[in-house]
């Protein structure tokens, strides 16, 4: 069983995706009830496959049946023949009884507070006693939630969350994955691999294009998943990486090139980091202090302190935008776009309900700024050489990849990744970008590490004064 927080689909996933969502575009009723937007999810089983959607029962799907491939031997064979496959129900269906009166009394109190206006005494006692009632039928509701793992164990979503000490967030519990898996335990069929993905129109802030898979968020899902997986052979999702090296070192200063894989800095995953390695290298029985960040699937040039003075120095080089970064990454650019380069200007902020994501939030979020050209002839070959890519392979051609070069002119988390997959920017997600959709699912390339590399970093030195400029590619 794949880990669904850290995913890149298989060839035999990505094909019964590609099935689904051409059926589902076919399909007049469907098309209308998910082109407005909607995460959809499969899970491949020992009897075949089953789909889901995230959300309550959509009464307009029932009885409404997919094409099913025949699965023989891992391959998909696509049939003329249709057969029922009901989507996996909900968890818990929330349309009668005690849930129904609840919301309508609270409909009711809602109107009342409406009739009295703003301001009045009565009104305020009114929105008390309905955010009263509605905390409880919250916690009614998720009570009734009843999930199963691969133990046979059983919980209810109000129980897993409290073990946490929070509340559930809304609509926990009614996202596809746990749809799939409840099914799967309900009907002895053993988990094999679960992917979910995207159709329909993409919001505004987080990045969404159809199609594309999106790894579980560990805000709503986490919690949840990590109960209904206990007893399933699951794989923690860590990368081996190649080793570290330094590029450039005095009594100061220590530069080197991370790979991709490996955390910049100690995490509570306990892979070591690319401080602990130059810690133990390069200042044993000291300490080496970290400047700025870099992803752990991001490989490239980082710049370390060897004092607190100096670190002080470096970050207020960053702070104040004199560093010059470059990056170059391989990007998914099917859907092609509208210039070979320009500036993407999109404010940036956390996801909170999905994290460890960012999104577009031109409210809220804070400025990112990226320039971008893509690359080509020469420059381009040896960035996908980089990467290990061949531009003219026939999985290159197929997914219309492109070499880009990227110069951020601000350091948000992710700033490139968001900046790159989102329809208001590139919409080309980078190649090997599980977060973001840039996970291909074909051949080789559903294994491949994310095509990102802070390949330039340019700055002064904190102590001489001279131009430092460094380039790995």
């Amino acid at each position: 069983m794949n880990n669904p927080f850290r995913y890149r689909p298989s060839p035999l996933m990505a094909a019964l995706a590609a099935e689904t969502v051409r059926s589902i575009a076919a399909d007049p009723v469907l098309d209308g009830v998910f082109s407005q937007g909607k995460m959809l999810g499969i899970l491949i089983h020992s009897q075949g496959w089953t789909v889901a959607y995230s959300g309550k029962r959509i009464p307009a799907a029932a009885g409404i049946s997919l094409p099913v491939p025949s699965i023989a031997d891992g391959v998909p064979e696509m049939t003329s023949e249709y057969a029922d496959v009901p989507f996996a129900p909900p968890v818990f269906d929330v349309s009668g009884g005690f849930f129904a009166q609840k919301e309508k009394e609270i409909s009711q109190l809602t109107a009342r507070i409406a009739s009295l206006g703003e301001g009045h005494e009565e009104a305020s006692r009114l929105k008390l006693e309905r955010a009263m009632l509605s905390v409880k039928l919250q916690k009614w509701t998720f009570s009734q939630y009843r999930l199963l793992n691969a133990l046979g164990e059983e919980k209810s979503v109000l129980d897993i969350f409290a073990a946490k000490g929070v509340l559930p967030p809304a609509a926990a519990g009614d996202c596809a994955a746990p749809k799939l898996l409840q099914h799967a335990y309900l009907n002895g069929l053993e988990p094999l691999e679960i992917g979910e993905f995207w159709y329909g129109t993409p919001p505004f802030g987080p990045v969404r294009a159809t199609g594309r898979f999106y790894p579980a968020c560990s805000w709503k899902c986490g919690p949840i998943l990590n109960f209904m997986l206990q007893g399933l052979d699951v794989p923690s999702g860590a990368i081996s990486h190649a080793e570290p090296s330094v590029v450039l070192e005095d009594e100061w200063i220590v530069v080197a090139d991370k790979p991709s894989g490996m955390p910049a800095v100690p995490g509570l995953d306990g892979l070591e980091s690319l401080q602990e390695w130059l810690s133990a290298r390069c200042a044993p029985g000291g300490e080496i202090f970290q400047v700025h960040r870099l992803d752990q699937d991001t490989s490239g040039l980082m710049v370390f302190a060897k004092s607190r003075r100096v670190q002080a120095e470096l970050q207020r080089q960053f702070e104040e935008r004199t560093v010059e970064k470059t990056y170059v990454a391989v990007v998914d650019a099917s859907g092609g776009v509208a210039s070979a380069e320009g500036i993407l200007n999109m404010p940036l902020a956390p996801d909170h309900e999905d994290k460890p994501r960012q999104k577009v939030d031109s409210l809220q979020g804070k400025p990112a700024v990226t320039g971008y050209r893509f690359a080509s002839g020469i420059e381009a070959f040896r960035i996908f050489s980089h990467f290990g890519l061949d531009p003219s392979s026939p999985e290159s051609r197929a997914l219309g990849l492109r070499a880009v070069v990227f110069h951020p002119q601000t350091g948000r988390s992710h700033q490139i990744r968001v900046h790159s997959a989102h329809h208001l920017g590139l919409g080309s997600p980078i190649t090997g970008d599980t977060l973001y959709g840039g996970a291909s699912g074909l051949g080789p390339l559903s294994s491949r590490r994310l095509c990102l590399h802070a390949a330039g970093l340019s700055f002064t030195h904190p102590v001489s004064g001279e131009n430092i400029g460094l380039t790995r590619l």
